[in-house]
């Protein structure tokens, strides 16, 4: 996975409502066959502190790294495609996303940074995250999956991961 020009990955756990928007995103491109020699997909779960650790590792690493996740943010509505910057979340606020809680924001960093790889983080205002195991996506989460497929597809045969509904600032 890691030999290619762009590595798109899913994060979250299925069994948990919204949550499992990451890997749906990519069961459904998966689906569509989009694959192309530069493109992998991921499912990631709820791994990606893993994944990002081999990166730091790895000789061979993608040119672009999108990560797709669910969020929980005050000022978005359900169902809303939220581009986050690695750079531009503030401390106070890395608690509050559910990339895992942004533990992995220094190795993002440094990925960035020091190997010069080009990371885009999508995610989706969740609608519903249960307390307990209880699979499947809400009405607007389901919704934005179909709008985040078609988001890759057309920007990333571009290799340009630049436009979405909000911007995280």
């Amino acid at each position: 996975m890691f030999n290619k020009d762009i590595l798109v990955v899913g994060c979250g756990n299925p069994l948990f409502g919204d949550d499992g928007f990451g890997p749906a995103v990519i069961e459904s491109l998966e689906s569509q066959n989009i694959l192309a020699d530069h493109i992998g997909l991921l499912n990631a779960g709820t791994s990606v502190r893993e994944l990002l650790f081999d990166l730091l590792l790895s000789k061979k690493i993608p040119k672009t790294l999108v990560l797709i996740d669910a969020v929980q943010h005050s000022n978005a509505l359900p169902g809303e495609i939220i581009r986050i910057d690695v750079d531009q979340i503030p401390e106070n606020k890395k608690a509050d996303y559910s990339l895992h809680q942004f533990p992995t924001t220094n190795m993002l960093k440094e990925l960035k940074d020091s190997a010069l790889i080009d990371i885009k983080i999508y995610a989706v205002q969740v609608d519903y995250i249960p307390q307990m195991v209880k699979p499947g996506l809400s009405g607007p989460v389901k919704k934005a999956v179909f709008q985040l497929c078609n988001l890759i597809k057309m920007k990333i045969f571009e290799q340009d991961f630049i436009s979405c509904d909000r911007e995280f600032v």
